[in-house]
């Protein structure tokens, strides 16, 4: 088949709205190894998105290709790695028909280019929920301008979490060192283990008031956190009874069993107030962005076999975190909300 006859189906692919991938995957299915390389294919993607009326030979040459880091093929580059962020280098060198260590050379040291790996975040979030984490924020920062310290000191957070009877290491955990003509070392691979082990915990800026463990496949339910509300307001007493002094603030997601008529009640029973929280934030939500983070850290690659052994090794690692730890959880609030403001609402890490 000929290169016309090729580029005719590309342009009748590309106006039906096809993107460079499918189409690729559109004519291996037909014409299996002589089907143009996906390089091929989506140069002439580009071509004929740019110029639809653009005709299917190509274009006159002279000369020998430009392989040098000229404005042209800087522009070019940027054009292409814009449109596909997820091209190779390799393939951008085909489409420009130029060496691969000059598209190298233009993305490191002319762009300020590197391959990263995406940043994961919980949802994408509407301008809506972007404008009220934002508004949360400044209301936040406003309520800190008297005395930022007294105020991150009434906050008490609560959150819940599975804690696995495995965990495995992340490929960045489980890099080992090793000798010059030493072969790498092996590890089967394993995955999460099914046992698990829910841990609800309270906490202040002076460390951990109350944690409970739900075992045996047993979930979270209105009743139950309204029981936990009234187990931390004794506890509060007993060990911060200075706390009481002002208004307790307890600071936990929207999930709905927290919004639940009886755990409303049960907090203004105990004369506790509520922090404003936005919807879908867990990057201001001390338990998930800090304190999760370092138990899971703790705790990946360890073998469990039993509740029982999950639940005494999480309470050992608690117990071990000196109250540094926990004060620098909670202040660090006071600069996320500043940084949730600055970003107009969007995530930060």
């Amino acid at each position: 088949m000929s290169n016309i006859e090729y580029r005719t189906i590309i342009k009748f692919f590309t106006l039906k709205g096809l993107n460079a991938t499918e189409i690729t995957e559109e004519l291996k299915e037909v014409y299996d190894e002589s089907a143009p390389a996906y390089s091929t294919v989506a140069k002439w993607v580009a071509e004929f998105k740019d110029d639809p009326t653009r005709d299917f030979k190509d274009a006159p040459r002279s000369g020998r290709p430009s392989t040098t880091t000229t404005d042209e093929n800087i522009k070019a580059v940027e054009h292409i790695v814009m449109r596909d962020r997820q091209i190779s280098v390799r393939r951008v060198a085909a489409e420009l028909n130029i060496p691969k260590t000059i598209v190298h050379e233009i993305m490191s040291n002319y762009l300020g280019m590197r391959k990263v790996c995406v940043r994961w975040v919980p949802k994408f979030l509407t301008p809506l929920q972007h404008a009220n984490r934002v508004e949360c924020c400044q209301e936040l920062l406003q309520a800190c301008e008297l005395n930022s310290a007294q105020f991150l000191s009434r906050i008490v957070t609560g959150d819940e979490t599975w804690v696995h009877h495995y965990d495995p290491l992340s490929h960045q955990e489980a890099r080992v060192w090793k000798k010059s003509g030493e072969e790498i070392p092996t590890q089967s691979v394993r995955k999460r283990s099914a046992g698990k082990v829910m841990l609800v915990i309270f906490w202040d800026e002076d460390g951990v008031l109350l944690t409970d463990y739900l075992t045996g496949g047993k979930t979270m339910n209105g009743f139950y956190y309204a029981s936990l509300i009234e187990q931390l307001h004794a506890t509060i007493l007993a060990k911060r009874h200075r706390k009481i002094n002002h208004e307790v603030l307890v600071l936990h997601d929207n999930a709905s069993v927290h919004k639940s008529n009886v755990v409303q009640a049960a907090i203004r029973k105990a004369n506790f107030g509520e922090v404003n929280h936005p919807a879908y934030s867990p990057d201001i939500a001390p338990s998930d962005y800090y304190l999760f983070k370092n138990l899971k850290a703790f705790l990946r690659g360890k073998n469990f076999y039993s509740d029982d052994e999950v639940i005494t090794t999480v309470e050992e690692h608690l117990n071990n975190l000196g109250s540094g730890f926990f004060f620098d959880g909670i202040q660090s609030l006071y600069n996320r909300w500043q940084r949730v403001v600055a970003s107009e609402g969007y995530y930060i890490q």
